[in-house]
């Protein structure tokens, strides 16, 4: 009987530990991708990127695209470092992977290249399309500041060497969906 009771703190205790550092492990990646992500450091973003994103799309495709998504013709966007405060859902195991799905405050400075007529009318046309929380104009630097709420979708698995990737959400789960399936998508709530 004491064997039995002992056994089963121990298993207990090996739980909570393991579940206590891949927790640790998580919170490392989340702030290593999104200072990477500030930095626009791509070395690192694809470092932390789950590769089976990199099937659907090659990194030197990926460069390209954010390159010309941070900076074209009609505008460009810096990501502006602030306190991000993770929160962090609960680790599910979902077949041979373990999820979980992160939010965090994300902030943004968006400058159009050309004066805008009336930049405080595109404010709310910000706050619904992009679900942002606070989004200001600055009529002088024809600027956008944009403070949203984002979600980053942790995966470890056998393909990450049950390492922390991620996927950035997206408002219809696209990408996810490209690489997940329905069954994993309802489990996580997304």
């Amino acid at each position: 009987m004491k064997f039995r009771i002992l056994a089963f703190f121990f298993f207990l205790f090996q739980t909570i530990f393991v579940a206590a550092q891949d927790m640790n492990a998580l919170k490392s990646e989340a702030l290593r991708s999104y200072n990477a992500s500030i930095a626009m450091n791509f070395d690192d973003i694809f470092d932390t990127t789950y590769p089976k994103v990199f099937d659907i799309i090659p990194q030197d495709q990926m460069k390209i695209m954010f390159g010309q998504m941070m900076d074209n013709e009609q505008f460009s966007i810096k990501l502006i470092k602030v306190d991000p405060k993770f929160s962090f859902g609960e680790l599910k195991k979902i077949d041979d992977k373990t999820f979980c799905v992160i939010d965090y405050n994300n902030v943004m400075e968006m400058t159009f290249k050309t004066q805008m007529e009336d930049g405080e009318a595109m404010v709310d046309a910000f706050k619904k399309n992009m679900s942002a929380e606070k989004v200001t104009f600055n009529k002088l630097t024809n600027t956008f500041k944009i403070e949203l709420k984002a979600t980053l979708i942790a995966v470890a698995d056998s393909l990450t060497n049950n390492k922390w990737k991620f996927l950035n959400k997206d408002k219809e789960n696209k990408l996810f969906l490209m690489i997940f399936n329905e069954k994993i998508q309802k489990q996580l709530g997304l």
